[in-house]
């Protein structure tokens, strides 16, 4: 089952009522460019770590911390007529570009959806937590095996990091 994953601040998600969440998880955790939310397609939950490790290398990419993701269903952003655009992700990794898409055409009720979909999320565990750690490992892992190259990181995080 094909899932979209998008990072968030989980501390932010805690309900105040039912189906209510701070202003700062929308505002942070769904900022929109031009209308569309960025996020990264996974055909099944194994391969989470590819969306993580595109996530991590980003070009301005400069440091690592604890990452909360949450898992939403393909299927759930299109049957609540959700538009989702193939776009070009922000990876160093070229072959992990095409797995990024944009939720797009965003408006607020839009947003509200999404929030409702993010909810659901936490709320039936799809939701999955990555120490720094278990991120360093990560790329370090995919420096070794050759996926990716130490050079194409940005110099900051390989410095930062000790990668």
């Amino acid at each position: 089952m094909p899932y979209l994953i998008r990072r968030i601040s989980r501390a932010k998600w805690e309900e105040i009522e039912q189906g209510e969440v701070s202003a700062d998880a929308i505002t942070n955790d769904l900022k929109t460019v031009q209308n569309d939310l960025s996020v990264w397609l996974i055909q099944n939950k194994e391969e989470l770590e590819k969306a993580v490790l595109a996530l991590i290398t980003g070009a301005k990419q400069t440091k690592l911390s604890t990452l909360h993701l949450v898992l939403i269903e393909e299927k759930l952003v299109k049957s609540n007529s959700l538009v989702l655009k193939d776009t070009e992700g922000d990876t160093v990794i070229k072959s992990l570009q095409n797995l990024h898409r944009d939720i797009g055409d965003l408006t607020y009720s839009k947003l509200g959806t999404i929030k409702d979909l993010i909810l659901n999320c936490i709320k039936s565990d799809s939701y999955a937590l990555y120490t720094k750690r278990q991120l360093k490992d990560l790329v370090k892992s995919a420096v070794e095996s050759g996926e990716l190259l130490k050079e194409s990181l940005n110099p900051d995080l390989v410095s930062n990091e000790k990668i």
